[in-house]
């Protein structure tokens, strides 16, 4: 006998994540093998969002922001746990899958794609669909969300793509890309969208790294005081590295929800 969603998503929903959906994975064949090796035997995927606060990510204090994203994934993860410990509870096997970090790092990916593409899953689940800006868009909160999920081998009943997208082609987002990222239709530069959104992040950590390293010695203490090395301690620190959340910020869809 299997699980009815509702029920999941009121368990998401008590923890921190009131959006939920389910899809099968066989409704996910590219993806199929890897959540496989995740939870062998699995049957669902189970996809949940917590909402930012549209005044934090709206802000121009960028530390804001970013302390509303390290919240708002704390609270996908929250949910996903206490969903996975939920099913088990009832039997069946279930697995919390990170939707942002740790993540494999090996090659090819070098961590650029996860084992679940959150944004397709909750696409397939029927909890929102693909905005401009390439974004998951829900109803109830537009893109200004955090995702996270489980992967399960309960049965969990299926939800269906929307006939349409939350998403107003707007165009809101590619005009608020401040880095021309964005053309439109899901279409990113990914090159000038990651020279924004993770101006801290790993390409950053490497080159600081070669620059200390071929730096004389009179030059390595100034490089060590520099503002990007301050920068990178308060992102190992906290967790997070996202500079930019200007497509997210722009987007009209879900504003009343937050208000």
């Amino acid at each position: 006998m299997g699980i009815h969603v509702s029920d999941v998503a009121f368990i998401a929903g008590t923890h921190g994540a009131p959006v939920c959906g389910a899809v099968s994975v066989e409704a996910l064949p590219d993806r199929a093998e890897e959540i496989g090796g995740i939870l062998p035997g699995a049957r669902s995927v189970i996809v949940l969002a917590s909402p930012h606060s549209r005044s934090a990510i709206e802000s121009r204090n960028i530390q804001v922001a970013q302390y509303d994203t390290i919240h708002a994934y704390g609270e996908a993860a929250r949910a996903s746990h206490s969903v996975a410990l939920w099913l088990e509870g009832k039997g069946h096997r279930a697995v919390a899958v990170p939707a942002f970090i740790p993540i494999d790092m090996s090659p090819p990916k070098f961590g650029m794609q996860g084992a679940v593409d959150w944004r397709g899953a909750g696409v397939a689940a029927g909890i929102g669909g693909y905005g401009e800006s390439g974004l998951l868009v829900t109803s109830e909160f537009g893109p200004a969300v955090r995702l996270g999920g489980v992967v399960t081998d309960a049965e969990i009943s299926q939800g269906k793509p929307l006939s349409g997208t939350p998403c107003t082609h707007c165009l809101r987002c590619v005009e608020a890309c401040p880095m021309g990222a964005l053309s439109g239709g899901g279409r990113i530069d990914k090159r000038k969208c990651g020279d924004k959104i993770f101006s801290g992040g790993y390409r950053a950590w490497r080159n600081f790294l070669v620059a200390l390293i071929e730096a004389p010695p009179e030059k390595r203490k100034e490089i060590t005081s520099s503002r990007l090395s301050l920068d990178l301690w308060q992102n190992f620190m906290t967790g997070n590295y996202y500079y930019c959340f200007a497509c997210q910020a722009a987007c009209p869809v879900g504003r009343q929800a937050v208000a």
